[in-house]
């Protein structure tokens, strides 16, 4: 009994763990598509410019 509530509970912490390094994977994706927002935009003001 004590072995399998042992095995469980490892279990439940690699879910965890790959919750998180998911969501660590999420934010570096947010923050790349938010850091590309804020390069592109700027092209587009220059294109704008121009018109």
């Amino acid at each position: 009994m004590g072995t399998r509530t042992s095995t469980v509970s490892r279990k439940n912490v690699t879910v965890i763990n790959f919750a998180r390094s998911h969501a660590q994977s999420r934010v570096s994706i947010d923050f790349l598509y938010i850091f590309s927002e804020i390069l592109i935009p700027g092209r587009e003001k220059v294109e704008w410019k121009s018109k």
